[in-house]
Protein backbone atom coordinates (compact mmCIF):
# COMPACT_ATOMS: atom_id res chain seq x y z
CA UNK A 1 0.00 0.00 0.00
CA UNK A 2 2.83 2.37 0.89
CA UNK A 3 4.50 1.63 -2.45
CA UNK A 4 1.33 2.46 -4.37
CA UNK A 5 1.03 5.70 -2.45
CA UNK A 6 4.66 6.56 -3.22
CA UNK A 7 4.17 5.77 -6.93
CA UNK A 8 1.06 7.89 -7.05
CA UNK A 9 2.92 10.82 -5.53
CA UNK A 10 5.88 10.28 -7.84
CA UNK A 11 3.75 10.33 -11.00
CA UNK A 12 1.84 13.32 -9.73
CA UNK A 13 5.09 15.17 -9.24
CA UNK A 14 6.45 14.05 -12.60
CA UNK A 15 3.35 15.20 -14.49
CA UNK A 16 3.12 18.65 -13.05
CA UNK A 17 4.46 18.93 -9.54
CA UNK A 18 0.90 19.23 -8.26
CA UNK A 19 -0.97 18.17 -5.15
CA UNK A 20 -4.67 18.19 -4.32
CA UNK A 21 -5.45 19.41 -0.82
CA UNK A 22 -6.98 16.72 1.39
CA UNK A 23 -9.09 17.17 4.53
CA UNK A 24 -6.89 18.21 7.45
CA UNK A 25 -4.04 19.48 5.24
CA UNK A 26 -2.22 22.64 6.24
CA UNK A 27 0.54 24.56 4.48
CA UNK A 28 3.04 23.33 7.05
CA UNK A 29 2.02 19.69 6.63
CA UNK A 30 2.24 19.84 2.83
CA UNK A 31 5.61 21.61 3.02
CA UNK A 32 6.93 18.91 5.37
CA UNK A 33 5.52 16.17 3.15
CA UNK A 34 7.37 17.44 0.05
CA UNK A 35 10.37 18.83 2.00
CA UNK A 36 9.92 22.40 0.78
CA UNK A 37 9.66 25.64 2.69
CA UNK A 38 6.29 27.11 3.55
CA UNK A 39 7.17 30.57 2.11
CA UNK A 40 8.16 28.99 -1.25
CA UNK A 41 4.93 26.99 -1.31
CA UNK A 42 2.90 30.09 -0.55
CA UNK A 43 4.71 32.28 -3.09
CA UNK A 44 4.43 29.74 -5.90
CA UNK A 45 0.67 29.35 -5.39
CA UNK A 46 -0.21 32.89 -4.35
CA UNK A 47 -1.51 31.64 -1.02
CA UNK A 48 -1.95 33.93 1.93
CA UNK A 49 -2.88 31.73 4.87
CA UNK A 50 -4.46 28.51 6.11
CA UNK A 51 -6.94 26.86 6.07
CA UNK A 52 -6.72 25.56 2.56
CA UNK A 53 -9.96 24.54 0.84
CA UNK A 54 -10.24 20.79 0.28
CA UNK A 55 -9.81 19.89 -3.40
CA UNK A 56 -7.60 22.88 -4.22
CA UNK A 57 -4.80 21.88 -6.60
CA UNK A 58 -1.52 23.48 -5.65
CA UNK A 59 1.86 23.44 -7.38
CA UNK A 60 4.84 22.08 -5.46
CA UNK A 61 8.22 23.84 -5.81
CA UNK A 62 11.15 21.61 -6.89
CA UNK A 63 12.94 19.81 -4.05
CA UNK A 64 15.38 16.98 -3.34
CA UNK A 65 12.62 14.74 -2.01
CA UNK A 66 12.52 11.21 -3.44
CA UNK A 67 8.97 9.82 -3.36
CA UNK A 68 10.31 6.27 -3.72
CA UNK A 69 12.15 6.51 -0.42
CA UNK A 70 9.36 5.86 2.03
CA UNK A 71 11.71 6.24 4.98
CA UNK A 72 11.87 9.98 4.34
CA UNK A 73 8.12 10.37 3.97
CA UNK A 74 7.05 12.32 7.04
CA UNK A 75 3.97 10.86 8.60
CA UNK A 76 1.39 13.28 9.88
CA UNK A 77 1.61 13.79 13.59
CA UNK A 78 -1.41 13.15 15.70
CA UNK A 79 -2.92 16.47 16.65
CA UNK A 80 -4.03 16.52 20.21
CA UNK A 81 -7.23 18.43 20.64
CA UNK A 82 -7.15 20.76 23.61
CA UNK A 83 -9.71 19.90 26.23
CA UNK A 84 -12.99 21.63 25.62
CA UNK A 85 -13.39 24.33 28.20
CA UNK A 86 -16.85 24.57 29.64
CA UNK A 87 -17.77 27.76 31.43
CA UNK A 88 -19.86 27.04 34.47
CA UNK A 89 -21.34 30.27 35.77
CA UNK A 90 -21.09 30.79 39.51
CA UNK A 91 -24.29 30.14 41.39
CA UNK A 92 -26.44 33.21 41.58
CA UNK A 93 -27.34 34.68 44.89
CA UNK A 94 -30.94 34.04 45.80
CA UNK A 95 -33.08 36.78 44.39
CA UNK A 96 -34.52 39.14 46.90
CA UNK A 97 -38.26 38.82 47.07
CA UNK A 98 -39.88 41.77 45.34
CA UNK A 99 -40.89 44.45 47.74
CA UNK A 100 -44.62 44.55 48.15
CA UNK A 101 -46.18 47.58 46.55
CA UNK A 102 -46.80 50.31 49.07
CA UNK A 103 -50.36 51.64 49.04
CA UNK A 104 -49.92 55.35 48.77
CA UNK A 105 -53.35 56.82 48.18
CA UNK A 106 -56.95 56.00 47.50
CA UNK A 107 -59.26 58.48 45.81
CA UNK A 108 -60.60 59.76 42.52
CA UNK A 109 -58.65 59.51 39.28
CA UNK A 110 -59.35 61.41 36.07
CA UNK A 111 -57.68 61.38 32.68
CA UNK A 112 -56.47 63.92 30.15
CA UNK A 113 -55.52 63.58 26.51
CA UNK A 114 -56.50 65.36 23.31
CA UNK A 115 -56.12 69.00 24.41
CA UNK A 116 -52.69 68.40 25.94
CA UNK A 117 -51.27 65.95 23.36
CA UNK A 118 -47.84 67.21 22.21
CA UNK A 119 -47.54 69.90 24.88
CA UNK A 120 -44.68 69.99 27.37
CA UNK A 121 -45.21 68.24 30.69
CA UNK A 122 -43.88 69.50 34.01
CA UNK A 123 -40.69 67.40 33.66
CA UNK A 124 -39.99 68.85 30.18
CA UNK A 125 -40.95 65.95 27.91
CA UNK A 126 -43.75 66.08 25.37
CA UNK A 127 -47.04 64.66 26.57
CA UNK A 128 -48.23 61.69 24.50
CA UNK A 129 -51.74 60.53 25.26
CA UNK A 130 -50.86 57.04 23.99
CA UNK A 131 -48.04 56.51 26.54
CA UNK A 132 -48.56 55.01 29.97
CA UNK A 133 -47.96 58.15 32.01
CA UNK A 134 -49.74 60.15 34.71
CA UNK A 135 -49.71 63.44 36.55
CA UNK A 136 -49.43 63.61 40.35
CA UNK A 137 -49.06 66.57 42.68
CA UNK A 138 -46.22 65.33 44.91
CA UNK A 139 -44.64 62.06 43.72
CA UNK A 140 -41.15 62.46 42.16
CA UNK A 141 -40.90 62.38 38.38
CA UNK A 142 -40.29 58.92 36.84
CA UNK A 143 -41.83 57.16 39.85
CA UNK A 144 -43.70 54.07 38.65
CA UNK A 145 -47.05 53.47 40.28
CA UNK A 146 -49.75 50.86 39.93
CA UNK A 147 -53.22 52.33 39.61
CA UNK A 148 -56.14 49.97 40.27
CA UNK A 149 -59.72 50.74 39.31
CA UNK A 150 -61.65 49.74 42.44
CA UNK A 151 -64.89 49.37 40.47
CA UNK A 152 -63.72 46.65 38.04
CA UNK A 153 -60.36 45.48 39.51
CA UNK A 154 -58.28 46.38 36.43
CA UNK A 155 -54.84 47.86 37.04
CA UNK A 156 -52.10 49.56 35.03
CA UNK A 157 -48.54 50.67 35.73
CA UNK A 158 -47.80 54.29 34.81
CA UNK A 159 -44.83 56.63 35.11
CA UNK A 160 -45.23 60.04 36.73
CA UNK A 161 -44.09 62.74 34.28
CA UNK A 162 -46.41 65.67 35.02
CA UNK A 163 -48.03 67.64 37.83
CA UNK A 164 -51.75 67.64 38.58
CA UNK A 165 -54.64 67.16 38.85
CA UNK A 166 -55.68 70.61 39.99
CA UNK A 167 -59.33 69.75 40.56
CA UNK A 168 -60.19 69.36 44.24
CA UNK A 169 -60.73 65.78 45.40
CA UNK A 170 -58.76 64.06 42.62
CA UNK A 171 -55.45 62.35 43.37
CA UNK A 172 -54.06 61.40 39.94
CA UNK A 173 -54.53 62.32 36.27
CA UNK A 174 -53.94 59.45 33.84
CA UNK A 175 -53.09 59.49 30.15
CA UNK A 176 -55.79 58.47 27.67
CA UNK A 177 -54.06 55.09 27.07
CA UNK A 178 -54.00 54.26 30.79
CA UNK A 179 -57.63 55.35 31.19
CA UNK A 180 -58.73 53.05 28.34
CA UNK A 181 -56.97 50.06 29.92
CA UNK A 182 -58.62 50.79 33.24
CA UNK A 183 -62.01 51.00 31.53
CA UNK A 184 -62.64 54.54 32.79
CA UNK A 185 -62.31 56.62 29.64
CA UNK A 186 -66.08 56.77 29.13
CA UNK A 187 -66.91 57.72 32.74
CA UNK A 188 -64.05 60.20 33.13
CA UNK A 189 -63.59 59.84 36.90
CA UNK A 190 -63.37 56.65 39.00
CA UNK A 191 -62.30 55.58 42.47
CA UNK A 192 -58.75 54.13 42.36
CA UNK A 193 -55.95 52.83 44.57
CA UNK A 194 -52.41 54.12 43.88
CA UNK A 195 -49.43 51.91 44.88
CA UNK A 196 -45.80 52.98 44.58
CA UNK A 197 -43.62 50.43 42.78
CA UNK A 198 -40.29 52.28 42.62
Amino acid sequence: MKQWFALLLFFGLAWGQGYVVQPGDTLERIARLFQVSVPNLMMLNGLIEDPLPVGLEIAIPPSEWDPMNLEVLPLPEAIEEPPAWIFIPPPQAPAEPPKPAQVYQQGLASWYGPRFHGRRTANGERFNKFHMTAAHRTLPFNTRVRVTNLKNGRSVVVRINDRGPYVRGRIIDLSYAAARLLGMHARGVVLVKVEILD
